[in-house]
């Protein structure tokens, strides 16, 4: 008895455990748990157990070839039978063995990386997904406002017995303009929830309420000597591994020797012979020594090193041009006005409203600006977070990412 009390009491600890981890405070602790576990972690681990046991399928040697052969004749009435074994070990001249092994090794730090950067890359869309969620709260929360306030004004002037020409204009575009924040209101919704969903599920969690996360934004320097890690340097792997595709088809051009004992047993008659020897036999190179094997590869070789210096060249420039949209966009963000101050004025203003002391073409541009602003600001916030990451992608500086966020 009290071994189930035990049992469910564990689980519900766990439960409550896996509840309690899904309550993020900031991008850091999102992103932290992105790394630690979720559902494109397990893949990206299933991806790795396999690319690794490419490395057990080259090691493997040939096995070796057992021939039976068996012989009956006749000699002058006498039957003849001839019983022929041998075992031969496939020896493999030109390092065949050596060479899969390398070949495999470059195959598995190229696709390694490879996972590992998709695997980044799907980190930061679920990052800024999870803060894109904080900010349509926020913004949600402005356009209720917005209606708030409209249906308010529309409350009251429609109380009224009679209108004069300006207040029916006024009506009728205060009903217009609640109608259409409505309509935004609605979109806004939508796409927070099928947001939570993605991102919810990302970060194995039934459920995510993000808080908003203030990113404090540096410049960055449009130089960089990072060509061993990153993007670049996944090109030069791509390049070795098809010089270790050139090295196995040369090595296909020796031909294997198979070698080992051979015994013959022989009947004529009453009489019986017993012999036994050694057995060797290659494939004779008259025909070809893999010479289109190894123009194929050479030429593969060659594509791809020019393939790769022009994405070296391009990755080059693709990253000192995201440096650049970086740090304009930044120097426009910083000059922005904060939520802070910006939540201190819109209330001020408010006041203002509800006393009547603003015109309601005023009201309604007021609300719309800021609304507007609202986008502005984290569209642009959201470009700097995505134009950091693939600068850190091309770099191969994921830490200098996971900083940012904290």
């Amino acid at each position: 008895m009290y071994f189930y009390i035990f049992v469910i009491s564990t689980l519900l600890s766990s439960y409550s455990h896996g509840q309690v981890s899904c309550e993020f405070t900031s991008l850091s602790s999102f992103y932290k748990k992105l790394e630690k576990s979720g559902p494109a972690l397990d893949v990206a681990i299933k991806k790795r157990d396999f690319i690794k046991s490419s490395k057990n399928l080259a090691k493997q040697r040939p096995n070796p070839e057992l021939d039976f052969e068996y012989l009956k004749g006749d000699q002058f009435g006498i039957d003849i039978n001839s019983y022929s074994l041998s075992a031969k070990h496939i020896v493999e001249f030109g390092s065949k063995r050596d060479k899969r092994i390398s070949r495999a090794n470059s195959f598995i730090n190229l696709n390694s990386k490879q996972v590992d950067y998709e695997l980044f890359r799907q980190n930061l869309n679920n990052t800024i997904s999870f803060q894109r969620i904080a900010q349509l709260d926020l913004t949600i929360k402005s356009v209720k406002e917005a209606i708030y306030t409209f249906s308010k004004i529309v409350k009251k002037l429609s109380s009224r017995k009679r209108l004069n020409p300006e207040e029916t204009v006024s009506l009728s575009t205060l009903e217009l303009a609640a109608n259409e924040y409505r309509a935004q209101l609605n979109d806004l919704v939508n796409e927070r929830n099928l947001l939570e969903g993605e991102v919810a599920f990302y970060a194995n969690c039934e459920t995510i309420k993000p808080q908003y996360t203030f990113l404090n934004f540096s410049f960055l320097e449009t130089k960089s000597n990072r060509d061993n890690d990153g993007l670049i340097n996944l090109e030069k792997l791509k390049v070795k591994l098809a010089k270790s595709d050139f090295d196995i088809e040369k090595s296909k051009g020796y031909s294997n020797i198979g070698i080992g004992p051979v015994i013959e047993y022989q009947t004529q008659g009453t009489d019986e012979f017993i012999s036994g020897g050694v057995a060797v036999s290659f494939a004779l190179p008259l025909f070809q020594t893999n010479n289109g094997g190894k123009l194929q590869a050479a030429k593969s070789l060659a594509s791809q090193k020019r393939q790769s210096a022009n994405n070296i060249n391009l990755l080059k420039i693709k990253r000192q041009r995201l440096v650049q949209k970086y740090n304009r966009s930044l120097r426009v963000y910083k000059k922005m006005p904060s939520l802070n101050s910006l939540e201190s004025r819109h209330k001020k203003v408010e006041k203002l409203f509800s006393r009547g002391l603003v015109s309601i073409s005023m009201t309604i541009e007021s609300h719309r600006q800021l609304i507007n602003f609202l986008k502005s600001r984290f569209e642009t916030q959201n470009d700097l977070l995505d134009t950091y990451g693939k600068i850190s992608l091309i770099d191969g500086d994921v830490k200098s990412f996971e900083l940012l966020l904290k």
